[in-house]
């Protein structure tokens, strides 16, 4: 048996608990996101892992999030 603490994450909790917050608790979870997906060095492993989990999300679900990489 395994010691140490429950590293079980229950991440559809996660996000609804995120969905339910402002934009601020929102801002800074994307920040610290993007801010440790830099810390892996390279851009390209970055846009490989972001284009995976792409692959994995619905039509209705991309046209949601489309607004987080808005530029006018």
């Amino acid at each position: 048996m395994k010691k140490g603490i429950d590293t079980v994450i229950y991440w559809r909790y996660i996000g609804a608990t995120l969905a339910k917050g402002g934009d601020d608790e929102q801002a800074i979870f994307f920040k610290a996101f993007v801010k440790e997906c830099k810390s892996w060095g390279m851009n390209h492993q970055v846009e490989f892992q972001l284009a995976e989990v792409n692959r994995l999300l619905t039509e209705e679900e991309k046209e949601t999030l489309a607004m987080l990489s808005f530029k006018e």
